[in-house]
């Protein structure tokens, strides 16, 4: 049956006796659970495997759970494997007592920190944050904040990290929003890790926010300069309490050159953000900066959005 498992025919005909009753899912668990680990890696037995979680009874499913586990490292190969993180899947998805979703946490978090930043691994720890409770999920939350630098930085471990604070709560979600405003500065510059820092500084957690304020404050301009942390630049100047804005929007007038971050093609957006989101006199300095250089504006590539707000028509 094992061998038959694995041909695309047979694997196809195995599934459909599946559907058989009780009598055929045991023959069949008897024939392939003993060959759980090669089969849910093989481009069809996974199917087979995945059939076969979605009907077996508790003790069936509990004898499968024990096999993968016994050795850690075997659940983690399986879940970056191409076909192995559809089964893995899967089975995350079929799990119903705690038993079995603590053997499932405890087998793969050795391999967290590589699962999340594979491209199919982190599919299988997405899978974990979306079917378990957050406390099942403690694990995976501790291993996020210890590692955020790394993880934040990775096309893959971006979308986990964002995903652990929305699926945390309490004290867990508290340490792993300090954990990656702490690493603010560093996340803000980052292709991936930009993304991260806007999250968080959505969220309007007064302690983080204040983290991030402290680490950016003097480095705005730099920050401005740059095609990622120019997005953080523009989210602050939207979120951020009116003191906090003001700083931003001083230390941009205060720029020895502030010419030249009206014609730069990232600072120009930061630029035309503050111009939306500052009222009064700190608006007034901005826009009385701003149209000595209005010839500029207007033939410059980058200045165009500047140029194009009515107030500066005027």
């Amino acid at each position: 049956m094992y061998h038959i498992a694995r041909d695309q025919h047979g694997c196809r005909f195995l599934q459909q006796r599946l559907d058989d009753g009780k009598r055929e899912v045991d023959f069949i668990f008897s024939g392939v659970a003993r060959h759980a680990v090669e089969l849910m890696v093989n481009p069809f037995g996974n199917y087979l495997m995945q059939k076969l979680l979605a009907v077996c009874d508790d003790e069936q499913r509990m004898a499968i759970v024990i096999n993968l586990t016994k050795d850690p490292l075997v659940l983690v190969r399986i879940s970056l494997n191409v076909h192995g993180t559809r089964a893995v899947q899967k089975l995350i998805e079929s799990l119903g007592t705690r038993e079995e979703i603590q053997l499932v946490v405890e087998a793969l978090r050795p391999g967290f920190l590589e699962l999340i930043k594979d491209p199919n691994g982190n599919h299988v720890v997405q899978r974990c944050l979306q079917s378990f409770d957050a406390n099942d999920n403690k694990p995976i939350f501790e291993a996020a904040a210890v590692h955020c630098l790394d993880i934040g930085m990775q096309c893959h471990g971006c979308c986990v990290l964002q995903r652990c604070i929305a699926r945390s709560g309490g004290e867990q979600r508290e340490k792993l929003v300090a954990a990656i405003a702490a690493n603010g500065f560093e996340l803000a510059q980052d292709a991936y890790g930009n993304y991260v820092v806007q999250y968080v500084i959505d969220l309007k957690v007064p302690t983080a926010n204040a983290a991030l304020t402290k680490q950016f404050q003097g480095r705005y301009i730099h920050l401005s300069m740059q095609k990622f942390s120019s997005n953080v630049v523009e989210k602050c100047l939207k979120v951020f309490k009116e003191a906090d804005k003001a700083t931003i929007i001083l230390e941009l007038l205060a720029a020895p050159h502030f010419e030249q971050l009206l014609q730069h093609p990232f600072a120009n957006y930061v630029i035309y953000s503050a111009i939306q989101n500052s009222k009064g006199s700190l608006h007034s300095a901005l826009t009385n900066a701003i149209r000595p250089h209005v010839e500029l504006l207007r033939t410059s590539p980058y200045c165009k959005r500047i140029y194009s707000r009515a107030l500066l028509k005027k």
